[in-house]
């Protein structure tokens, strides 16, 4: 009889009654039960628990342990009632059969059964006890994933039935007994769900119908799918569930929606084809603390490349299996998805994107005994980014979309349409965000992380642009609230950091003066029928550094900003200033996600063939032929050369931009040190010779990547650079 040295040591097993606590050396203890495992082919567990008793006995020797199993016979067709063989095994309580005080982690996961459901994982980790714990076998296992990492050693298991025991073994493989699991709970599926997925590479949301027209809610991704089935130490159990496998809880957790678009596949051996979820690559829930972007097996930036692309649709696997399973849990039957993809896809794009989607939902149709009804453009639960932000702001906001203008601030770009009367009258994805009006700046000059957020910097040194931005979104996401209600308005008078907002403003304003020479261009081809600037509603998480410019660290209609991006548009597009509010959404983050399931208002989008009306804001030359700031034209596919002689627009836009800071005496952005307020460029002649360069540096890589971005928005990226620049050396010398 073997046995840990622990009471209740098996919080998720089932365990025979007892006449009086089982005690060896003066402590409570919990025994494996001495059965072979052919019993459970008769019985339950809790049907064979039932039968079994555990007694203390009294001897000369010392105390031992009685286990009595009361055998049911089969009733004869001469008697009237079945009866009871008793048969029992008395052991003796030995040191050398005692598994310690300290216990592996052992979980499985999900912990219910419904009919059709046939994904279930467990995992082991013996918390580096080596022979000191004892190791396990699942039964009827489909696939064994074991490794090893420094003295630990683990075990994912994949199952088609949720197992009615675990064979506890020793380090020879030998058997030490078993552990009986509580049958889980059993779900009757009949209701149906809509889900809303906003897949993107930096962040995932999902939102869900629970019943038709319902209000759509974020989905309840914490609640509890997991069985402990030992009462292992908490911190090693929560880490490890971490990094290894699924978490007991996601982070944070009042708001664990959106996921960092992250995979783990620790453990995983790249060899495995094809990579599965879970066994392969989980959804890696970061810890800043813990966060290590480094790492071989932390994949970030999840894009559709060649070479991220397993890692992204495993990641997507892992989730959609996930949601599956909150769903079985709550008694569905039938989900039906709706999901965005980006607005700069292609046609090939999107078809590729929905074929991934119809492949894996494929897959769990047979697996998870839910009906899987896919994403497609015909039944239009498969849309685009900039439809569904619009959808929410109509729907959810109540916001009027007669003239406007929504803006979805990404990562690396921003998302641009415009509407006239519920019609989207144009639509353009730009490559400027949230990396290139804060990350940016803070990579080139770390030391302002320390100082203003309070981190130690050494875990942030030499990473890659990649690893560092995947750390910062990790701040962001789960500080940067708290940092911009408690700590940015003592950051005021710091000159340093009144630098930091200074270029995020420029950029900030950059992208609205852009938006004014849209509006122009979209005026004079009539595409466009009010001669005004529209208000702007702004979506995404991104959005959230407006906040940063206020030193409230909060933004609304009274915010100074509000009169100087106002401004913008009016100086891009030449049209009076009508003083039009930003308005930013009061869901940053969740805008898609939700407005997948919406409906309400009838938009009208753009078709496919539409949107290739580039607005390029400088003038330019493509493969020789000179291309007008303000026309609206088709590009070549094919662009072997380009080449920007000359800004004009950008010049003319600092200019306003601190013509405006002096109009409207704003205090919380200041001007530029050194720049003399002229449109002349003669006047800041440095200046514009080192955007210049820069540009000529950009213009290269855009060549190198076979995308072209408009003009303006170039130069806009060169000045921010040049600027930049300018903040790092002033500060440091």
């Amino acid at each position: 009889l073997y046995f840990i040295d622990l009471e209740n040591a098996l919080s998720g097993a089932l365990l025979p009654t007892a006449e009086e606590p089982l005690i060896f050396n003066n402590r409570r203890i919990t025994p494996l039960i001495p059965l072979d495992s052919i019993v459970l082919d008769y019985f339950t567990p809790e049907e064979l628990v039932s039968k079994l008793k555990f007694q203390p006995i009294r001897t000369r020797e010392g105390i031992k342990i009685r286990l009595i199993f009361n055998l049911p016979l089969s009733r004869t067709k001469l008697e009237q009632s079945a009866k009871t063989f008793r048969i029992y095994q008395d052991y003796d309580l030995k040191e050398e059969n005692s598994l310690g005080d300290q216990l592996p982690v052992l979980q499985m996961w999900p912990n219910f059964q419904a009919d059709g459901w046939k994904e279930y994982y467990a995992f082991y980790y013996d918390a580096e006890l080596g022979e000191a714990t004892f190791n396990v076998n699942f039964p009827q296992s489909q696939i064994v994933r074991k490794f090893k990492e420094d003295l630990g050693n683990y075990q994912i298991v994949r199952l088609e039935t949720f197992p009615k025991y675990i064979s506890c073994l020793n380090a020879e493989e030998q058997s030490l007994g078993l552990i009986l699991l509580k049958s889980p709970e059993t779900i009757q599926l009949s209701e149906i769900w809509k889900v809303g997925v906003d897949f993107n590479k930096s962040f995932t949301n999902v939102y869900v119908e629970r019943k038709r027209k319902e209000i759509p809610v974020p989905l309840n991704i914490n609640e509890d799918l997991q069985l402990q089935v030992t009462n292992s130490n908490n911190l090693t159990r929560i880490g490890v569930l971490f990094e290894n496998f699924i978490p007991e809880e996601f982070i944070p957790h009042n708001k664990p929606l959106p996921l960092a678009s992250i995979l783990t596949t620790r453990g995983s051996n790249s060899l495995n084809n094809p990579l599965l979820p879970i066994l392969d690559g989980r959804i890696y829930i970061p810890n800043i603390r813990w966060f290590k972007p480094r790492e071989s097996w932390v994949k970030t930036d999840l894009d559709w490349s060649q070479e991220k692309q397993p890692f992204t649709i495993l990641f997507l696997k892992h989730l959609v299996l996930h949601i599956c399973a909150l769903a079985a849990k709550n008694a569905v039957h039938q989900i039906q998805w709706l999901v965005s993809y980006p607005s700069s896809f292609s046609k090939r794009d999107i078809l590729h994107y929905t074929k991934v989607w119809q492949d894996l939902l494929h897959e769990l149709q047979s697996t998870t005994g839910i009906n899987q009804i896919s994403p497609s453009i015909e039944s239009k639960t498969l849309r685009d980014e900039s439809l569904a932000v619009a959808q929410y702001f109509a729907d959810f906001e109540k916001r009027d979309l007669v003239y406007t203008t929504c803006i979805y601030l990404l990562d690396n770009t921003s998302e641009i349409s415009i509407w006239d009367r519920n019609q989207q009258i144009y639509q353009c994805t730009v490559p400027l965000g949230i990396k290139d009006l804060l990350h940016q700046f803070l990579a080139i000059k770390p030391q302002v992380i320390a100082e203003y957020f309070d981190i130690n910097l050494t875990d942030w040194r030499n990473l890659r642009d990649e690893e560092f931005n995947a750390k910062l979104d990790m701040w962001l996401r789960l500080e940067s609230e708290n940092w911009l209600e408690n700590r940015r308005e003592l950051m005021e008078e710091n000159e340093d950091f009144q630098g930091l907002i200074q270029l995020t403003a420029i950029g900030l304003a950059g992208l609205y003066y852009y938006i004014g020479i849209l509006l122009k261009v979209l005026y004079q081809q009539g595409k466009y029928t009010r001669q005004q600037i529209t208000p702007v509603y702004l979506a995404g998480s991104g959005s959230k550094i407006i906040k940063w410019l206020e030193k409230r660290g909060q933004f609304d209609q009274h915010s100074e900003i509000n009169e100087l991006l106002s401004r913008m548009l009016s100086a891009g597009s030449g049209f009076e200033d009508t003083q039009q509010l930003t308005r930013l959404s009061s869901r940053l983050g969740d805008e898609v996600a939700c407005g997948l399931l919406l409906n309400h208002a009838k938009l009208q989008e753009l078709s496919q063939n539409n949107r290739d009306c580039f607005i390029a804001g400088e003038d330019f030359q493509v493969n020789g032929k000179l291309i007008k700031g303000e026309s609206c034209v088709k590009l070549e596919e094919n662009i072997d050369t380009v080449n920007i002689s000359k800004l004009v627009e950008v010049p003319k836009f600092l200019y306003e931009f601190h013509k405006v800071l002096k109009e409207l005496e704003i205090e919380e952005i200041a001007p530029l040190k050194g720049y003399t307020r002229s449109i002349e460029q003669n006047k800041n002649k440095k200046l514009w010779e080192d955007t210049t360069r820069e540009l000529e540096n950009l213009e290269r890589v855009v060549l190198e990547q076979g995308r072209l971005e408009p003009p303006f928005i170039l130069g806009i990226k060169a000045l921010l650079r040049v600027l930049s620049r300018r903040w790092e050396d002033r500060e440091n010398n």
